[in-house]
Parts: structure tokens; sequence; C-alpha cells
């Protein structure tokens, strides 16, 4: 489910930034989350413990890391690179994740888990590297924010984890949440955005319910259930099985809805994405 959420997450964004700046959609999306959070207190079918304890400094910071730097990051990153080298950043994530986790975070990893991490992003290397539509158009400083949100990716994951210790993936999720409509919405008054951010909303259909499956299916629902998939798995290897299988679900999509360029790289590509998966995810049953 999760995989799906993100991976046609893309067709909404590209349709709501016909409408919108990045950063009013980015506000709008997670404003609308942080309601449906702040209602689930309210009423009273969650209760927002936010307890001491080694792990809340890890609840901020998960936030903090997503969706705040991630998502804008990889904004300004694809922005001043191509799609093509957007790709293969955010490819990486899975291996950055893994080495960050064993420098910083005591995390192990066995043959078969870096091996499926290798195979999975030749896969996605051989869909994008021999696609007509490559490019390697792109400037320093976006290689240098591709780069940082790629870190902020895996940070992100290893600090849901550890949170995870003390809280629940509802609570980890609802920070998010809220950490990231203060964020945007602070980003985007000092833009010079005002209410238009959200009454653009009320103006057309299709607007709002691509907003709302943003907002509701993407963030409240793929983010909790991801967050609680930590619960259970290593960061490296939740990233790994979550990102690729969303990446497939996405060119799949791309070519289905969006009308874009596919051939045998596409293929072999995906094929070997998925077998890098099924590899990787061998290690949920031995465990």
């Amino acid at each position: 489910m999760i995989s799906i959420g993100w991976g046609i997450a893309f067709i909404s964004i590209a349709m709501l930034l016909q409408d919108m700046a990045p950063m009013q959609m980015l506000a709008a999306r997670w404003t609308i989350t942080a309601l449906i959070f702040l209602l689930l207190i309210v009423t009273g079918r969650m209760k927002l413990n936010l307890k001491k304890g080694k792990s809340l400094v890890f609840l901020f910071l998960t936030g903090l890391f997503e969706p705040c730097a991630y998502s804008i990051l990889e904004a300004y990153g694809v922005k001043m690179t191509s799609a093509s080298i957007s790709a293969i950043f955010v490819a990486t994530i899975p291996s950055m994740t893994l080495v960050l986790g064993i420098l910083f975070f005591r995390h192990k990893a066995d043959a078969r888990l870096v091996l499926g991490l290798l195979i999975t992003f030749a896969g996605v290397v051989i869909a994008t590297v021999f696609s007509p539509a490559f490019s390697l158009g792109g400037t320093r400083m976006g290689m240098l924010c591709m780069m940082l949100g790629v870190i902020a990716a895996s940070m992100y994951s290893l600090s849901s984890k550890r949170a995870s210790a003390d809280f629940d993936a509802m609570t980890v999720t609802a920070m998010m949440a809220f950490e990231g409509a203060i964020c945007f919405n602070i980003i985007a008054f000092l833009k010079g955005y005002r209410m238009e951010t959200f009454t653009i909303l009320f103006t057309d259909w299709s607007i709002m319910a691509n907003m709302l499956f943003l907002a509701v299916f993407c963030a409240f629902a793929s983010y909790l259930c991801y967050n609680k998939l930590l619960n259970y798995v290593e960061p490296a290897l939740g990233n790994n099985i979550v990102s690729s299988l969303s990446t497939v679900v996405g060119v799949v999509a791309g070519i289905i809805v969006m009308g874009d360029l596919w051939g045998w790289y596409t293929i072999v590509g995906m094929s070997i994405t998925l077998a890098g998966v099924w590899l990787s995810s061998m290690r949920m049953k031995t465990r």
C-alpha cells in the first residue's frame, strides 16, 4: 500500500504544480494531514503522549528530517538537476541508510542485504541510464541538494526506528505532520503566499481531489504504515523494499497515465530491481 501511494503520488504532484507553487502544495498537504491528527486527538481517538526518554529527541528529529528537510532539498535538487540524475540519487537512499546505520546506530548487515541493495540500485540505473530521456544536466548546487536530501531521507528512517522504542507509529507520524505543517506554512508565508494557498483548493474539484490523495493517502496513511513497518525491520531493508517498489509502481503509472517512454531498458531494469527487493526481503522470513 505504501509503495502504491508513493509510486503514483508524482502524478498528483505534477498536476498540482500546474496551479500551485511547490511550497504552497507542501503547506496545504501537511496542514490537512496535521488537521486529521488534531481531529483524532480532540475526539479522543488518539492520545499524543510526549513522555520523557532517550527517544524524545529522535521523535523530533524524525519530523525535522522528513518531511521538512528532505522535501525542501528534493524540490531544489530536482529543479537544479535532471530528472534522470534525481532518480539515481534517490535510488541510493537504502544504501546510505545502511551506511549511516552502521556508522552511527550500531546496525549490522549481512551479505544478502548488501547484495540486495546493490542489485536494486543497478536495476534503477539500467532503467534510467539507457532511457532516451536520460540527461546528465545539473549544477553542483543541485547535486549537493540531492546528496543532502539522500542523507536526510536516510536519517529519517533511522530516527523513526529509534523513536519507535518509546513512541507508537501514530505519535511519530503525528509529529511529522505537525512539524511539516509549521515548517512549510512559515516558508510559504515568507515567500508571499497567504490564504490563496488553501482557497485555491476550492476552485477546482481536481485540485482538491489530488491534494486529498496526497494528504490522506500518501502522507497520513502511507507514512503511518511506513513508521509502523520500521518497528519490525531494519531501516535499510524497509527503505529498499518500499522505495524500490515505489519506483516500479511510479514507472508503470508514468507509462500508463503520463505516456512516458519505455523499452527493453525499462523491462530489464525493473526486473532486476524486483529481484533485488526479493533477495533482501528474504531476510524477513528468517528473522
